[in-house]
This record gives C-alpha cells, structure tokens and sequence, in this order.
C-alpha cells in the first residue's frame, strides 16, 4: 500500500528564494525551486484524490483557468497550477505572448525546441508525486503550453497526458486568413530527442496521451494533430470536437475548449462540445489514474 498522501506540500525552495504571488480563494500554495527556475505553485483538492497537473494557456492564470481547475476538483482531482507567467486571476494574452516570445525560460517559443521550462515541470510532477503517497500524476498542457505534455510524458510518475489545442509555434498568416504553407504547421515547441524519449514510453505502455482540438480550430490546425499521430503511433488517443464551419457564440472559431468555450455557454446542453470534450477528458484521467498497475502504485516516499 503505497503511504498516505501530506495533506499540505512543503516549498523546495531555500531561505533566500525570493517569493511572489498571494492567496487565491480555496487555493493554498507552495514554492517550488529547480535548477534556475523557480515558480509558486497554487493547489487544491482532496489529498486523497489523484494528482494533476494543470498548465496555463496563453491568457495565464485566467479566471478561465481557475474555474477549469475548479471542475476537475468536482470530478475527484486535486489540482496544481503553477503561475508560470501574466497577472494573477486576470487574462493578459497579449501581454504575455509578447513576453515569451522573448522568455529563455520558453525557449523565443520555437519549433523543434524544448522549453527548459519542462525541465522544471517534469521536477515539479516528481515532488508533487512524491508528497501524495507517490501517485501517479497526470498532466494536461492547452495552447501555448499543449505540446508541454509531450517531453512531460518522459517522466516516470506521468502516466496520463493531454495535449490540448496544441498551437506553439503559430501561423499568424494561417491563423487570420487560412493562408500558409502546409508542412509548417505540424511544427511542435519539442525537440526531436524528446519526442522519440516519449515515443518509447507511449509504446510500453506505461503513460498514455490525449491530444484535443476543435475542427475549425486555425490556432491549432489539424496539420499538429497529424504529426502527433504520426510520432506516437501507439498510446495516443485524438478527440476533435464541433464541426469545420462552426463558430462560437462570438462569431470566433471555438479554440480554448475547456475554458473560453465552456464559460461562453454557461447553460450548454450535455452534447455542447465543450461539456463533451470535459466529459471526454475526465473519463481519460479517471481511466489512467485510479486503475493503477501495482509497480506504479507502490512507489515509496523516499
């Protein structure tokens, strides 16, 4: 039986790590520090609950984000989301696109590289795992950060990943007006070594990906989910939602589905896409991390 999850998680980070960020509702929070990088990290949910975590898209530590958290605590997850970037509860897209184009922490968000970033993530899973009875983590990644599940995959304690509307690097061109050349956006903000790394451990069976788009999505084109299908043959699973001409409530393409989509129709019918993309999502985490192989589930605290 593996040991009883802490109920708080202690900070990683030393005496003198310079600290930001304060309270946020039913959040708690604690600091965690890796190599250079170091980043509050907000949580909560029951400490029995299976662990996930939860990346921010480009609009930051939205209210969006914060009710998207909310749900899946609902759903039986205790939830952390690192403050990585942008205002506290507020949506800043602008802002924050035009400071990680030119963060080293983001890699300038070019193709074919990794973001030292998801070094810091992929430290930061072994923690949280570590303090809930050495869970297993599942991880959920959206826009910006939705090719982020891929290097997180390589981690032994992901076993569940999702890749949400995966968009980094973006087509400007593609994305206003349709125009563009192909082969450019399958393009990923991962670096080769890590995709064949998380290849290899999608094949054994180990961590499993889902990867989510809307079909009118020009953010995310389906040319990225077709080079995810392409590099992950095998434990990948696609879910596309809603239809090439449908558009959302404010006449845009639907993109952000768990947040922006789901908070523009409060009163959607169960078969709205964003309710069945979160029911979709949710099936996927709860299939991955309460059915654990007994390796997995008998990691020791150290």
């Amino acid at each position: 039986m593996p040991p009883s999850p802490a109920t708080g998680i202690p900070d990683s980070a030393s005496a003198g790590t310079v600290r930001r960020g304060g309270r946020l509702g039913r959040f708690e929070q604690f600091f965690f520090a890796s190599g250079p990088l170091a980043y509050p990290v907000y949580y909560a949910g029951d400490p029995e609950s299976p662990p996930v975590l939860l990346l921010p898209e480009i609009a930051g530590f939205s209210p969006g984000l914060i009710l998207f958290a909310e749900r899946l605590m609902e759903a039986h997850f205790r939830v952390f989301v690192p403050w990585l970037f942008g205002p506290l509860g507020a949506r800043a897209p602008l802002r924050n696109g035009m400071r990680l184009c030119v963060s080293r922490e983001f890699a300038n968000l070019r193709a074919g590289v990794s973001s030292p970033i998801t070094t810091w993530l992929r430290a930061l899973t072994a923690h949280i795992s570590r303090h809930s009875g050495g869970r297993p983590v599942g991880a959920i990644g959206m826009c910006l950060t939705g090719a982020f599940a891929i290097p997180l995959i390589i981690d032994p304690q992901v076993v569940a990943a999702v890749a949400a509307q995966p968009s980094v690097p973006l087509s400007p061109l593609f994305t206003m007006l349709g125009l563009g050349h192909e082969p450019q956006f399958g393009r990923l903000n991962v670096s080769d070594a890590e995709i064949a790394a998380a290849r290899a451990r999608l094949e054994t069976g180990e961590a499993h990906l889902l990867a989510v788009r809307c079909r009118s999505d020009r953010i995310c084109p389906r040319a990225k989910i077709e080079r995810l299908q392409r590099e992950f043959p095998v434990g990948l699973e696609i879910r596309e939602y809603a239809q090439v001409h449908d558009r959302n409530r404010l006449g845009e393409r639907p993109h952000a589905t768990f947040t922006k989509e789901y908070r523009l129709e409060p009163d959607a019918a169960a078969d709205h896409y964003s309710r069945r993309a979160f029911t979709d999502l949710v099936a996927f985490l709860e299939r991955h991390l309460r059915t654990v192989p007994g390796p997995m589930a008998r990691i020791p605290l150290p």
